[in-house]
């Protein structure tokens, strides 16, 4: 994500790069948030006892809002 702001109904709306295939309006996303330090093991990849950032799950909306 390339930016981020709280919008007028406290949901957090922001621009993200995306691939083309995942661009449509209403497509799930996930969004790792921040970026630590280390990176941890890819989700696929984890063992218990592993630890690691989850991401978050958001919804592609449309750039301009619809008045």
């Amino acid at each position: 994500m390339t930016s981020c702001a709280v919008d007028a109904e406290g949901f957090l709306t922001g621009q993200a790069y995306l691939d083309l295939k995942s661009a449509e309006e209403g497509t799930s996303i996930y969004i790792y948030q921040s970026a630590p330090e280390k990176a941890g093991p890819a989700p696929a990849e984890m063992k218990l006892g592993d630890k690691g950032v989850l991401p978050t799950a958001a919804v592609v909306v449309s750039r301009f809002p619809k008045l």
